[in-house]
């Protein structure tokens, strides 16, 4: 799926565990930003993904990093079976990080490093004005031109993330959890879609460490494409449904 897709359903995962975890508007609020943005970093290993162009040379340095250490995992795993990765290239896209064991580090990561106030303050801003990008994909004319941004964006973010840390800091099992389940999301998404992803890894697949599995009703991933605008449409009603459903329950 593409990134305004990711960014929704990460967007309806964060709210759901806000939900379960009896959040109150702020912390569902932080939580569907946060899952929007985590729905976006399995793409770090796509050299023009939103979230590698999200903060320039730096996300770009870091998406270098994550396409190499993914080449390397493939390289080091793959059997003699597996081809040659991706459209070719090496296991770097659709590979490593879109796995189930990267899902779990990348929200065990989060949650580490939320534990002192101040980088878990970084790691909220960060993740908020990864979101922010990647829902502004949903929109069109100038919303969509206001969140393409840095400027912009970054300042929303750094507003919403003033006003989380001094009414309700996030826990940080509880920003782990849904760093690591917005991530998850996105890779079910991408199974929606005819490439697929290694579901299995590292387990083995009729002889293939790194076999793409793919839903029996894949799709190609298109911004126009009905299933995507279906996604985004279903998840634009059920956040705010379902954070309405938890405030007044």
């Amino acid at each position: 799926m593409l990134a305004g897709s990711h960014a929704a359903t990460g967007a309806l995962a964060g709210v759901a565990l806000g939900a379960v975890a009896g959040g109150g508007l702020v912390e569902l609020m932080w939580c569907a930003a946060v899952g929007a943005g985590a729905g976006l970093l399995p793409d770090l290993d796509h050299p023009e993904s939103t979230a590698t162009r999200s903060q320039g040379p730096v996300s770009r340095a870091v998406s270098r990093g994550v396409r190499a250490l993914s080449s390397a995992v493939w390289r080091a795993t793959r059997t003699r079976y597996d081809d040659g990765g991706y459209r070719g290239g090496a296991g770097a896209h659709r590979h490593l990080t879109h796995t189930a064991p990267w899902c779990l580090l990348t929200g065990f990561t989060a949650g580490v490093v939320s534990v002192h106030p101040a980088s878990g303050a970084v790691v909220l801003w960060l993740l908020v004005s990864l979101g922010l990008r990647g829902l502004g994909q949903c929109l069109t004319g100038r919303d969509r031109e206001a969140l393409s941004s840095w400027l912009t964006v970054s300042l929303g973010a750094l507003l919403i993330v003033g006003v989380v840390v001094g009414v309700a800091p996030p826990h940080p099992v509880l920003l782990g959890a849904v760093v690591g389940v917005g991530a998850w999301v996105h890779v079910l998404g991408d199974w929606l879609t005819r490439q697929g992803v290694p579901l299995a890894w590292p387990l083995k697949v009729r002889g293939k460490r790194w076999w793409m599995h793919r839903s029996p009703l894949a799709f190609a991933a298109d911004a126009d494409s009905w299933q995507e605008r279906a996604v985004r449409w279903a998840c634009s009603v059920g956040v705010p449904a379902l954070t309405a459903w938890a405030i007044m329950g």
